[in-house]
């Protein structure tokens, strides 16, 4: 199997250049040949990962939930999609914590080379692809306004000093979704709208029953409370959501494979924690679309979220 190793020179305060050589020497004990590229821009890193789809068996790449975003709209949309390998060097990481990946760059490369391949479900917002979340309303901005010099010194506490503002003055968004499946509705005003693939977002545990490839998202809004409206979003952030309880006093829930939200054009989306669209969404669930390197289960077959249905 050959590799190709796609990083960002700025991520994680340059941890990645300084494990260059450990990096390049572990890649080369599995895979031949292995090529390094660095990229210069986010459209560079997503030109790259595409090109190398047919090219490359895996495409390895270190950064943080943006860099995974940039990763996955370059290979959704191919027809031959590489095996993923993914070395978290992000402020928050959610993709890394929902894969059980951490962010120590020698055992993420070990997972890499001697980890399990899983299947993961993508989302497709519009002609946009996603890999774990898509959200409108209070804080959702926060992951692209917040400087990337003050993430490097601050780390989340940055995201925290950020969101201030909507903590105090929460944005309230006008929705109406529906499932297309079902025909199932969920219509009114909301501080906080979740569109998750993931257990966890912004670094808490939001959605504790969530799963990665059962081909459903699940889709939590939050509750308007008095007129403290983020009080709720804090319930939601500090003890988080279950499938079992879809309507509680601070959020309802509801799960789909293909469903539309309209909203107010103004108001923009937020993509696996980059800035998208604003207005109506078509979001669709790509049913165990790509694959990528976990840790492996010592004498344990893998968790059935990973396996893809025929294999359950």
């Amino acid at each position: 199997m050959n590799c190709i190793f796609i990083y960002n020179p700025n991520s994680g305060k340059g941890r990645i250049k300084k494990k260059f050589n450990y990096i390049k020497h572990a890649l080369e004990e599995k895979y031949d040949p292995v090529v390094i590229y660095e990229s210069s821009s986010p459209d560079d890193l997503i030109k790259t990962a595409k090109d190398a789809c047919g090219k490359y068996d895996v495409v390895a790449f270190s950064g943080g939930d943006g860099t995974f975003n940039a990763i996955a709209n370059a290979i959704c949309g191919e027809e031959k999609r590489p095996i993923l390998g993914y070395i978290p060097s992000g402020t928050v990481n959610d993709l890394g914590r929902n894969l059980k990946i951490p962010k120590n760059i020698k055992k993420a490369v070990q997972i890499i080379t001697k980890g399990d391949i899983v299947y993961h479900d993508a989302g497709l917002i519009n002609d946009t692809y996603f890999a774990y979340v898509v959200g409108i309303g209070t804080f959702t901005s926060v992951s692209y306004h917040t400087q990337q010099s003050i993430k490097k010194i601050l780390g989340k506490m940055a995201y925290i000093l950020d969101g201030l503002e909507d903590l105090i003055y929460p944005r309230i968004v006008n929705v109406k979704i529906k499932d297309l499946e079902s025909g199932e509705m969920i219509e009114g005003e909301y501080p906080l709208v979740l569109v998750l693939n993931s257990k966890t977002c912004g670094g808490f545990n939001i959605d504790r029953d969530g799963h990665l490839n059962d081909g459903y998202f699940d889709i939590i809004c939050v509750k308007k409370f008095y007129k403290f409206h983020s009080f709720n979003i804090l319930n939601l952030f500090f003890f988080g959501a279950r499938k079992k309880r879809k309507i509680t006093s601070y959020y309802q829930m509801m799960r789909s494979k293909e469903l539309t939200i309209e909203t107010d054009d103004q108001t923009y989306w937020t993509i696996d924690g980059e800035k998208g669209m604003c207005g109506n969404v078509h979001i669709t669930n790509l049913h165990n679309h790509f694959r990528i390197l976990v840790p492996k289960r010592k004498n344990k077959p893998l968790s059935k979220q990973f396996l893809p249905e025929d294999d359950k």
